[in-house]
This record gives structure tokens, C-alpha cells and sequence, in this order.
């Protein structure tokens, strides 16, 4: 069984920009051709989707950094069909470019490996949520089907979320990852650090007059002493989309107090300077 582990300027020289108005716009780099070499063993129909999906991609405009992010996502789409082991190389190439775009094409040679199928997923150190046939269906995979990196990152980070949701604020989990070259099997084994359950501390707004603050804290879910719910936060953050994302570190403060097992959450509702 084999196994694998899932211009420099001197000091104080003036520095002289041109007007905005003068600067050239900064070409916008798209991939519109794409094409795969090696012993295929992949479907056609797969390819073209994994192609389509990187000619639908924006790649900023730093043309260095093209091929390698392409590359990645080629291995991705292999991944995501079973191909775990595959290697990807190849390079882009230029094609006509305009003042606001730069186009290009994507040649890559892949050596697909063997396609497995999941034998099973296995957990350890679970013991907050003892019910692993509850883990289990947390991932959107069944056992004998092909192996796909997509489904199983989902499974981990609802994995997480389902933690989340009942205080572990700080868990995370290792997936081990093993091969079975013979019959072509995936086996994936999760160990788990849950870390301490959290409860709810205290909750505050700022840059919000009186009573619209009031209205808010009434309207908070989790209640001083209960243990913390992030999936309650996000559907109060959902419900009140005008002081932040849900997800926006720029504006949601979180403290956590490990000795006593509490969480405090400040949002910061000011807008950003500009």
C-alpha cells in the first residue's frame, strides 16, 4: 500500500509617477486556447470542461504567474476524476494582444497515474460528535465512488462548520491520505483536534447611533453563557448585510478568552476611509 501525505530605488530619491490619465491601461490576461498532451485515458468530454474552466478564469496581469496558476487548476480537474497522482508541466505562449488585454495559450502535458475509486473514509479522535455515521455524511461522496479532491475538500469544511456550530472555534482536522495501487482504491483516515468548546461572552457594535445599536443587540441570537453557534452569527450577519459581509475580517473582531472557554465579538460598522 503505498502512501502519500493529503527596480530597486536609493534611499530618499524622489520617486516621479506619471499623471493617472497618462498610464497605459494594464492588460487583462485571458487563456483562450488549451490543449493537453500525454497517454490520455480521460474522457474528451471531461477535458473540454476542465479547459472551459480555465479559458473562464482572469489571470491578472502578470504574465510570470499565468502558467503556474493554470497548472494548478488542470491538476485540480484531474484530481476532481479520480487522477490523484497525476503531474502537470507546460508553458504559455502569446498570442495578439490589445491595449487592454493580453491573450494566450496554454499547452500542458499530463501524465494521468492510476484513476481511483474511495474505498472509505475513517475518523479518529472524534469526540464531540461521537456518531461517525453523522461525520460520514458530511461528505458528498459515496464509498466505491471515483475519488474527486472537490467533494472531499466540501466534506472537510463542512467538517469544520459542523464543529463550529457547536463551539469548537478553533478545530481543524489532518486528513491522511493512502493509496492501494492494486485496485485502484483511495482511502482517507481524519484525525481530528476538536480543542475546546467555547461559549458566548459579550457582543458590541460601534460606529452606529444608540438606537439602532440597541436594536441590533436585542436582535443578536447567541446569548451571554450559551455555547457559540457560527452558523447563528452567519444568519444574523445575512439578515443585516449593511454592517459587513459575514465573512469580512475588516470589520469582525473576535476574542477568545482559552482559559475561561469564551468568545467575544465586536463588529465595527464605520466605514472604511477611503
Amino acid at each position: 500500500m503505498h502512501r502519500v501525505r493529503f527596480l530597486r530605488f536609493k534611499p530618499n530619491a524622489p520617486v516621479h509617477y506619471p499623471p493617472l490619465a497618462s498610464r497605459p491601461p494594464i492588460p487583462e490576461i485571458s487563456i483562450v486556447e488549451v490543449t493537453f498532451s500525454g497517454s490520455l485515458q480521460m474522457p474528451i468530454s471531461d477535458q473540454d470542461q476542465i479547459a472551459d474552466s480555465i479559458k473562464q478564469q482572469k489571470y491578472g496581469s502578470s504574465f510570470g504567474g499565468v502558467t503556474d496558476e493554470a497548472l494548478e487548476r488542470v491538476r485540480a480537474g484531474w484530481q476532481d476524476r479520480g487522477y490523484f497522482k497525476v503531474l502537470v508541466s507546460g508553458h504559455a505562449k502569446r498570442l495578439i494582444s490589445g491595449p487592454g488585454s493580453q491573450r494566450v495559450a496554454l499547452g500542458v502535458h499530463v501524465d494521468e497515474g492510476l484513476q481511483y475509486s474511495l474505498a472509505e473514509i475513517t475518523f479518529k479522535n472524534n469526540r464531540a460528535i461521537s456518531d461517525v455515521v453523522a461525520l460520514r455524511n458530511l461528505f458528498p461522496i459515496k464509498d466505491g465512488d471515483i475519488a474527486s479532491r472537490e467533494k472531499i475538500a466540501k466534506g472537510l469544511e463542512n467538517l469544520r462548520r459542523a464543529y463550529g456550530d457547536r463551539g469548537y472555534i478553533n478545530f481543524f482536522s489532518v486528513p491522511d491520505t493512502k493509496f492501494e495501487d492494486e485496485r485502484k482504491l483511495l482511502f482517507l483516515d481524519i484525525d481530528l483536534d476538536e480543542g475546546k468548546q467555547f461559549h458566548f461572552g459579550d457582543f458590541n457594535v460601534v460606529g452606529l447611533d444608540e438606537p439602532t445599536r440597541q436594536e441590533l443587540l436585542r436582535d443578536f441570537p447567541i446569548k451571554h453563557g450559551q455555547v457559540y453557534d457560527g452558523r447563528l452569527f452567519e444568519s444574523f450577519m445575512l439578515r443585516h448585510p449593511s454592517i459587513s459581509a459575514p465573512d469580512d475580517p475588516n470589520h469582525i473582531y473576535r476574542r477568545l478568552d482559552e482559559r475561561a472557554g469564551t468568545v467575544a465579538i465586536t463588529l465595527d460598522a464605520r466605514p472604511c476611509p477611503d
